[in-house]
C-alpha cells in the first residue's frame, strides 16, 4: 500500500471522527451523563456497542463526547502552538542578532524542564477547564514549531530571490509576506499533524491525572483512569478509549509523514 492511500485512510479517520462526535447529539445514542446502576459494567452487546462503566452510563456516548472535547482543545492549542513558534521563529531566522539569541534562550529554558511539569504546575494553580487546557499547552508547547520555522526562515532568508528582493529596497514586511511567509506555508502545515501528537498526548495525560475537564465531562484520560480500576472485570472501558487514543494519533503520524514527505518533495 502506497504512502498516499494510507495518508488518505487517515485523513478519512480523522474526519469520520470529527464528524461521529460533534454530531453525537444527534446520534441515536444514550446520553453520557445518564447513570443507570441496573446496567453497570455490562459487556459490549446491541443497545451498548462499546458496553458501559461502573455507572452503567454508555461507553460509546461518552468516548464520543469525549472525543468532541479532546478535538477542541487539541485543534485549539495546536493554533496557538504554531501561531506562537511562528511568529517568534520567524523574527528569529529572520532578524537574527540578539532577537535570535533571545529567542534561542527562552527556547532553551522551556526545553529544559518537561512540558508536563509546567503543564500540571499552571493547571493546578488556574483549575482545570478546556480554556485553562488550551492557554497552558498552547503557551508551554510551542518550541519545536519555533525551533523547526527559525531554521526554514534562516534558509529562505539566504536565498537569491530573498537577497535580491532586498538589494532592491523592498521593505522588510514586503520581503516577509510576499517571499517569506508563503514558503513557510508547507513547513507550518506538516508541524501541525506533528504538534497535534503532542498536543493530544498531552492532553491525554493531564486527563489522566485528572488535571483536565472537571467531572462529569468525560475525556479519554479521565476514560483509561476510571478503566483501570475494572481492568480484570470490564477490560472494554480501557480497550476501547486506548485503541480510539492509538489510532488517533497513528492518523495524525502518518499525516504528518505524509506532509513532510511532500514538502521534501516541493523542496527538491
Amino acid at each position: 500500500m502506497n504512502r498516499k492511500v494510507i495518508t488518505i485512510a487517515a485523513l478519512a479517520w480523522l474526519a469520520a471522527l470529527a464528524i461521529a462526535a460533534f454530531a453525537s447529539d444527534a446520534l441515536p445514542l444514550a446520553d453520557p451523563l445518564d447513570i443507570d446502576l441496573a446496567q453497570a459494567l455490562l459487556p459490549p452487546a446491541a443497545g451498548h456497542w462499546m458496553g458501559t462503566d461502573e455507572l452503567g452510563r454508555d461507553l460509546l456516548a461518552r468516548t464520543l463526547a469525549a472525543a468532541q472535547s479532546t478535538l477542541i482543545v487539541t485543534a485549539a492549542a495546536t493554533a496557538l502552538n504554531l501561531l506562537l513558534g511562528t511568529l517568534l521563529g520567524i523574527a528569529s531566522g529572520f532578524f537574527g542578532g540578539w532577537i535570535d539569541e533571545m529567542v534561542l534562550f527562552i527556547i532553551d529554558l522551556f526545553w529544559s524542564v518537561p512540558f508536563i511539569v509546567f503543564a500540571v504546575l499552571i493547571v493546578s494553580v488556574t483549575g482545570a477547564s478546556a480554556a485553562s487546557l488550551i492557554v497552558t499547552i498552547g503557551l508551554i508547547n510551542w518550541v519545536t514549531a519555533a525551533r523547526v520555522v527559525r531554521a526554514e526562515t534562516a534558509r529562505l532568508r539566504d536565498l537569491e530571490f530573498v537577497r535580491t528582493a532586498r538589494a532592491f529596497g523592498f521593505s522588510t514586511s514586503s520581503v516577509l509576506i510576499r517571499d517569506i511567509c508563503p514558503n513557510l506555508l508547507p513547513t507550518v502545515a506538516a508541524l501541525a499533524a506533528f504538534t497535534a501528537i503532542e498536543v493530544l498526548t498531552l492532553e491525554t495525560g493531564l486527563a489522566f491525572l485528572g488535571l483536565s475537564l472537571p467531572a462529569p465531562s468525560p475525556t479519554w484520560g479521565g476514560l483509561l483512569a476510571e478503566g483501570l480500576d475494572y481492568l480484570t472485570t470490564a477490560w472494554w472501558i480501557v480497550m476501547f478509549t486506548a485503541l480510539l487514543i492509538t489510532a488517533t494519533l497513528a492518523a495524525l503520524q502518518v499525516l504528518s509523514r505524509g506532509m513532510q514527505s511532500a514538502r521534501l518533495l516541493d523542496r527538491s
